[in-house]
C-alpha cells in the first residue's frame, strides 16, 4: 500500500500513547494494535516511541504478575462471606450485588490462574520487548505532569481510550492533556469510547476542553465520530483500527502456530459480556462438524462452560500464539472486535455472538458482513453464505489506504504548521562484530590494524573493527578475517539483540525473531557475501540494537556439512524466549 502524503518526507519524532501492556485482563489485541501502528509509521520513515503509560484505572500498587496479591490486600476475599446490608433500596441492592459478584469472580479467577498468569504476562512482555520501541520509564497517570517528555508531536492511538469511567472520570493521559504535552501538537487516531451510556453536560464540557487542542481526530466507530462532530464542530473521519494498516503476510510472519495440535478445531474467543450465546453456539457447531473446540476466552466467559465436553481451555497464550490459533482454525466463534478483525485479515469463516456497544456492529457493517451475527431468531451458521474474501479484500484495500492517508497527512500538516522540518532524528552509530566458531583448532584470525581480535571461548573468535559506523550510512563489509583449514567460507549470517531478544536478518529485508523464522517457511535467513555493500543496518534500525553480529558460515570440504547449525541455534534461542516466564 502506498499512501499519499501532502509534501515531502515526514521527519517528526512521534510519541504514541495507547493501551498496550498495562491491561489487567492481558487483552491479546492491545499489544498488537499498538505494534501495527508503530510499524506502519516506521514503514513511512517516521520515528516513533511508545510511551509506557499506566492508565488512570491502574493502581500503582497493582501487581500484574500476581494480581491475587493485590486483591487480597484490598479485601476482595471478604466478599466470599459478606452479607448484603439491610435497608438498601432496590437500586442500591442491584449495585451492591453487582460489585459483590465482581469481587468474588475476580478472587476466583486469579486464584485459579495463580501459576498460569505469570507465564501469560511474561509472554506479553516478551512480545512487547521484541516488537516495540518504548520509553524506558513507565509513566503513571498521577505522575505524568511531573515528567519530562521530548517529542515533536503526540498521537493517542486507538481502542477504548476516550471513555468516561464512573469512578475515575476521563483519563487525561489518553487525551494528551498532561503538562509536558501541552505545547506540542496532538493527533487522535481510531479513538473509541467503548460502551456509551450518555454523558452529562459537565462531562461533555470537559470532553470539549480536552479535544479542542487536537490538530486532527479520527474515530474508529461512526457513532463516536458523529458525536465528536456534534460537540466540537471538528470534521472527524472514520478510520480502520491500526491492525488493518498491516496486511495478512505481516501478521502471518508474527503468528506462532499451535504446537502439538493434530486435530482440526473450531476456535472460541469470547469476552466476558453476554458470552453465553457464543459458547452454546460454538459447542453445538463443533459437535456437528466433528471438530475439537479450543477456547481462548476470558475466565469471566468460561464460567458459563458446561463441566464436561469435547473442548480444551487454554490460558497460557501470548499475543503471537493467539494469532496462530486464529490463523490455523477451521472456523471461529467470537464476540470480540479484534477477533473479528483478525478473522478478516486471515480470511477465515467466522460467526459473531452478542456484545455490548456498537464496535462489533461497526466492523461487520464496514465489510458488509452483518450476516455473520447470530441471534435467537437467526442462525448465521446455517443461513449465511461463505464469506467472499475477494469482495472483502477490495473494501479493505480502499479503507486501508484512506486510513493511512489520514494519519500521514495529519502528521505532515503538523510538521508544516509548526515548522518542524529540521527535527530529523539522527540514527545512533552502530558496531559490526565479526565472529566465527569451529569444531577444531584450525580456525585462525588474521591480524588487522583497524580492529581487535578476541577469543570469546574455546574454538570461537570475534573480530571487532575499531570504528563505529554512521547511523545513516551504507556499509561495505570487511574482508573475511578468518581462515579455517579444511573449510570453505560461504558468507555471513547477521544477528542483533533488541531488549535481550535475538533477531536475525532475513531475505525479506527485515530482522525476525527465532519463532518467526522457525514457524514460517517463507522467511529465510539472508547470507551476506564477503565485502558486500548493504544498507541493512541503517534501513532496518527500527527494533534492532546498536550492534550487529556477523556469524561466519563454513562448509566442510570433505563431507559438505555446513556450520554453524543455524536451526539448532534458532531453536535454542526460541526455547530461551519461551521459558523466561518460568523464571518469574
Amino acid at each position: 500500500m502506498i499512501c499519499k502524503v501532502q509534501g515531502g518526507t515526514i521527519v517528526l519524532k512521534i510519541g504514541i500513547i495507547s493501551i498496550n501492556t498495562h491491561t489487567k485482563a492481558l487483552n491479546f489485541a492491545c499489544p498488537l494494535h499498538t505494534y501495527a501502528f508503530q510499524q506502519f509509521l516506521s514503514d513511512h520513515g517516521i520515528e516513533s516511541t511508545v510511551i509506557d503509560y499506566m492508565p488512570i484505572y491502574n493502581n500503582k500498587e497493582y501487581d500484574p504478575v500476581y494480581p491475587l496479591h493485590f486483591y487480597l490486600q484490598h479485601g476482595y476475599n471478604k466478599a466470599l462471606t459478606e452479607i448484603m446490608p439491610e435497608g438498601l433500596t432496590k437500586d442500591e441492592q442491584k449495585v451492591w450485588t453487582h460489585k459483590h459478584n465482581l469481587k468474588i469472580l475476580t478472587i476466583n479467577k486469579f486464584a485459579k490462574l495463580y501459576t498460569i498468569w505469570p507465564k501469560r504476562y511474561q509472554k506479553f512482555e516478551n512480545f512487547i520487548n521484541a516488537h516495540y520501541i518504548r520509553t524506558k520509564e513507565t509513566y503513571h497517570h498521577d505522575d505524568l505532569d511531573d515528567q519530562k517528555l521530548d517529542f515533536d508531536c503526540y498521537i493517542c492511538a486507538t481502542d477504548v481510550i476516550w471513555q468516561y469511567n464512573p469512578d475515575k472520570g476521563f483519563d487525561r493521559g489518553f487525551f494528551l492533556a498532561a503538562e509536558p504535552m501541552k505545547n506540542a501538537p496532538k493527533i487522535g487516531y481510531a479513538v473509541s469510547r467503548g460502551v456509551f451510556n450518555g454523558w452529562t453536560k459537565e462531562q461533555e464540557k470537559e470532553f470539549i476542553e480536552y479535544t479542542t487542542p487536537f490538530e486532527a481526530i479520527a474515530a474508529r466507530e461512526s457513532s463516536f465520530a458523529e458525536h465528536i462532530h456534534e460537540l466540537t464542530g471538528k470534521d472527524v473521519p472514520v478510520v480502520l483500527d491500526p491492525v488493518f494498516l498491516k496486511d495478512k503476510k505481516f501478521w502471518h510472519d508474527i503468528a506462532i502456530p499451535p504446537r502439538n495440535q493434530e486435530r482440526k478445531y473450531v476456535l472460541l474467543y469470547a469476552v466476558m459480556e453476554r458470552a453465553i450465546d457464543s459458547i452454546q453456539k460454538a459447542l453445538a457447531f463443533a459437535k456437528e462438524k466433528g471438530l475439537e473446540l479450543i477456547i481462548l476466552s476470558s475466565y469471566e466467559s468460561n464460567v458459563h462452560l458446561p463441566k464436561e465436553g469435547d473442548y480444551k481451555v487454554i490460558y497460557n497464550v501470548g499475543p503471537d500464539e493467539w494469532l496462530g490459533y486464529i490463523e490455523q482454525a477451521e472456523y471461529i466463534f467470537t464476540n470480540s472486535f479484534h477477533a473479528c478483525a483478525f478473522s478478516i485479515l486471515f480470511e477465515k469463516q467466522f460467526y459473531v455472538g452478542a456484545r455490548h456497544g456498537d464496535k462489533v456492529d461497526t466492523i461487520l457493517k464496514t465489510f458488509d458482513l452483518e450476516d455473520r451475527r447470530f441471534t435467537k431468531t437467526y442462525d448465521s451458521t446455517k443461513s449465511a453464505k461463505p464469506i467472499d474474501y475477494s469482495k472483502v479484500g477490495q473494501l479493505l484495500e480502499e479503507k486501508r489506504k484512506a486510513s493511512g492517508d489520514f494519519i500521514l497527512n495529519a502528521i505532515h500538516s503538523v510538521e508544516k504548521k509548526y515548522n518542524l522540518a529540521d527535527t530529523h532524528f539522527k540514527k545512533e552509530p552502530f558496531n559490526l562484530i565479526y565472529a566465527s566458531s569451529a569444531k577444531n583448532k584450525n580456525l585462525v584470525c588474521r591480524l588487522f590494524t583497524f580492529g581487535l581480535n578476541k577469543s570469546i571461548r574455546e574454538k570461537s573468535i570475534e573480530f571487532r573493527p575499531n570504528e563505529k559506523y554512521d547511523g545513516n550510512a551504507v556499509v561495505k563489509l570487511a574482508k573475511n578475517p578468518f581462515r579455517y583449514k579444511g573449510f570453505t567460507f560461504l558468507g555471513w549470517y547477521c544477528r542483533t539483540t533488541f531488549h535481550g531478544i535475538y533477531k536475525w536478518y532475513c531475505t525479506d529485508g527485515q530482522f525476525h525473531t527465532a519463532a518467526e523464522i522457525l514457524y514460517h517457511d517463507d522467511i529465510e535467513l539472508c547470507r551476506f557475501q564477503d565485502q558486500e555493500q548493504t544498507d541493512a543496518f541503517t534501513r532496518n534500525r527500527f527494533l534492532t540494537g546498536n550492534s550487529f553480529f556477523l556469524q561466519a558460515v563454513w562448509q566442510n570440504n570433505e563431507n559438505g556439512h555446513i556450520i554453524p547449525n543455524i536451526e539448532r541455534s534458532l531453536r535454542a534461542s526460541f526455547k530461551e524466549y519461551m521459558v523466561q516466564a518460568r523464571k518469574k
